[in-house]
């Protein structure tokens, strides 16, 4: 194995291979259609060709160059920060990325990982070969169509959710210019495709809430409770402290979101509260909802309960598969949709700030019974005209 040092080019060896840098921009030297690295012990034309072109590219587009991170790797590692490994050093996560809660951190990484996140899937490279100056809102969009195609149309217009603040942060930290992803619509759903987190039928969710019973899964029916009526999100039901039990009323706090928290208090409804006190939940626990053992679910350990059992009811022939905990917030919202209640106060309930956020709830909705109501309004008002 032969390495060649050259002016402005650094090498780094991996699995036996010599790959090379630009050193200005950190950006390995490939062929720009395969991406595959270009050996100059063999391909020396070839090898100084593309070095020529890069560096092209340097002096093309000097406004252009990021103050700091080149590639969009680099720009990952600056925002979220870095593990030391490989004999690199670590990178500590901006305190812009700490901000975030740890269930969007998370969610973020299933994204912009640079070796497991879809980007680095759909686009089949390392993202060490993505220069930050060439991404444009035209790049944006195919990388958006490639992940919906391999991963789906939600995770496709997530990517698109994910690099809106990854880039504004690096725009406005000097690593790039602008922000390519700010105007990209997003994917229409496709009509054949089934809703996510359908709500549940009432059937479904008594039977649900009695397997829980029979098992002596008492945490796992007061979180079914939680979010059946009273709208908990599972970072919600995993996190109130016992104190926002305060019979007749439950105070609690949503913890998504990075904006200043308001506390919602209101009445619990009554099967709720009835729950809450046939299970008697424990005081000085840690949280309101806790597991056999005394102690708090984490997020995943709860929807692995949940999905156990969902599976042998469904086995039982008691539900329809496709149920989530999530879906039993739809089936509050439907409900209160379906009662009139009007949108402010169904945002209440449901701890929304947006109209946004509201409409997606009132998807399962009768829309029949509304139009009909509207009609009813309607015919009152034309015989009064008429007399």
């Amino acid at each position: 194995m032969t390495t060649i040092r050259l002016k402005g080019v650094k090498s780094f060896v991996k699995g036996g291979i010599t790959y090379y840098y630009l050193r200005k921009t950190g950006v390995r030297i490939a062929d720009p259609l395969t991406h595959k690295p270009i050996d100059p012990a063999t391909h020396l034309a070839d090898f100084t060709r593309r070095l020529e072109d890069m560096r092209a590219e340097l002096v093309a587009l000097p406004a252009a160059l990021p103050a700091k991170a080149a590639t969009l790797e680099d720009l990952v590692h600056h925002w979220r920060g870095r593990p030391g490994k490989n004999g690199q050093p670590g990178r500590e996560p901006s305190p812009d990325w700490l901000r975030l809660s740890p269930a969007t951190r998370t969610s973020y990484d299933r994204v912009i990982d640079p070796e497991e996140g879809h980007i680095r899937k759909a686009l089949k490279r390392p993202l060490n070969t993505v220069p930050l100056h060439l991404i444009t809102t035209p790049w944006c969009v195919r990388l958006r169509d490639k992940v919906a195609k391999r991963a789906g149309f939600w995770f496709g217009n997530y990517t698109i959710k994910v690099l809106r603040p990854a880039f504004k942060w690096g725009n406005l930290y000097g690593h790039m210019v602008g922000n390519p992803a700010k105007d990209i619509p997003e994917l229409e759903r496709p009509e054949d495709m089934p809703d996510q987190h359908r709500g549940w039928a009432a059937l479904e969710y008594e039977a649900m809430y009695a397997g829980a019973i029979e098992r002596g899964w008492e945490g796992i029916a007061l979180a079914l409770g939680l979010s059946r009526w009273a709208g908990w999100a599972t970072g919600d039901i995993c996190h109130q402290p016992p104190e926002a039990w305060q019979d007749p009323r439950i105070a609690f706090i949503r913890r998504k979101g990075r904006k200043k928290k308001r506390v919602t208090d209101m009445l619990a409804a009554a099967p709720l509260a009835t729950i809450l006190r046939d299970i008697d939940p424990d005081m000085d626990a840690r949280t309101l909802v806790t597991n056999e053992q005394g102690e708090p679910y984490t997020e995943d350990g709860l929807r692995s309960m949940i999905w156990k059992l969902c599976k042998d009811l469904v086995d039982e022939g008691k539900v329809k598969p496709g149920l989530t905990i999530h879906g039993l917030r739809h089936s509050l919202g439907k409900q209160l949709y379906d009662l009139g209640i009007e949108r402010e106060g169904r945002k209440a309930v449901m701890s929304h700030k947006s109209d946004a956020a509201s409409i997606v709830y009132e998807r399962d909705g009768n829309r029949s019974a509304k139009a009909d109501a509207a009609i009813v309004v309607l015919n009152r008002s034309l015989r009064k005209r008429k007399k």
